[in-house]
Parts: structure tokens; sequence; C-alpha cells
């Protein structure tokens, strides 16, 4: 399984509230032992999809064992990716897009 245990966010039969309960549980735990220590570290990395970079995106599916000619067809869908803006019913000039995944894609 390639998705860690403790990533409950958007996966069938998991909620985020699995982890407020887990919190609430360790923050219990050390209030009845004070003389323990604890350190409670929260990150949300704001836009991360759109920060993906392509050629470690890449890297990470070989490393997790998919074949080459998956990863291939991975690399031919974000190759050479661009696109255009409507402002008021006119496009804008191309603009390159080198990074993020599509939205809605598996990949995200």
């Amino acid at each position: 399984n390639f998705i860690h245990p403790d990533q409950n966010g958007f996966l069938p039969k998991r909620q985020i509230k699995d982890n407020i309960s887990i919190i609430l549980d360790t923050l219990e735990y050390y209030e009845a032992h004070p003389e323990k220590q604890m350190a409670l570290i929260f990150l949300d990395a704001q836009k991360a999809f759109d920060n993906v970079n392509w050629r470690f995106m890449l890297l990470q599916l070989t490393q997790m064992g998919f074949g080459e000619k998956f990863t291939q067809v991975i690399e031919t869908i974000y190759h050479n990716q661009s696109a255009k803006v409507m402002i008021n019913g006119e496009l804008t000039e191309s603009i390159d897009i080198k990074k993020g995944t599509r939205q809605g894609c598996p990949l995200s």
C-alpha cells in the first residue's frame, strides 16, 4: 500500500476527524503523564499539488515499482503542458506550465 495509514483525508472510509481523535488521545495521555516530553507539529502544505516537481514525481513512480511503460505514459501526459486563459471572450497567449498535477488527476 502506497498511502500511509495516517493519511485520512480524501480517502474512502477515512476521515480527517480520525486524526483529531488521535491528537486528543495524545494530549490526554501527556496530561496524565507530565513527566514525559511531547511536541506536536502541524503542517499544511498550501497549494502542494500546484507545486509538484514533475521530475520528482516520475522518480517516485519509478522507485515505487511502477513499470517503465506506465511511467512513460505519465511523462507524456505532463510533457510540454501549456494553457490559455479566456478574458472577456478573448484567449491570451499560451502560458507554459512547468510544475503541479492536473486538477482531478489521480496522481493528485
